[in-house]
């Protein structure tokens, strides 16, 4: 007996995913002007108004990236610097600043390495919940 078939690839990566395992609900902006790590591209009425922020609640993982930046020459277009900047965000607090410092838990840097090693995602964990 012969058995034939197709094999099927894995699905491509193209996306930047979060892990969200802290306890509280966050809300992630992608920052691409390393090293300013200042607000000045954005406000929080532009983020909300345009839907550029990211709500990931406890235990969820979500995508991220609207760009692709798993594709290294989408990374090589928006990436400055080469490290990307993931800003990290209080859900509860982001809802009710007025600055988005105010709202500020982590701010975490990648690398196109970096994020290939871990297959595109991004774990938010136990490191700093103040």
């Amino acid at each position: 007996m012969l058995l034939s078939g197709c094999k099927t690839n894995p699905p491509i990566l193209t996306k930047i995913r979060i892990e969200n395992n802290l306890h509280n609900n966050i809300v992630c902006i992608l920052g691409y002007n390393y090293p300013d790590l200042s607000f000045k591209f954005t406000s929080k009425q532009a983020l909300v108004n345009n839907n550029s922020w990211f709500e990931i609640d406890s235990g969820q993982t979500k995508a991220i990236d609207t760009l692709g930046l798993c594709k290294k020459n989408v990374w090589d277009n928006y990436v400055k610097k080469s490290l990307l900047i993931v800003f990290v965000f209080d859900k509860d607090k982001f809802a009710t600043c007025n600055k988005l410092e105010e709202a500020l838990i982590e701010t975490q840097y990648f690398s196109y390495a970096q994020l290939m090693a871990s297959e595109g995602i991004i774990h938010i964990d136990y490191r700093r919940t103040d």
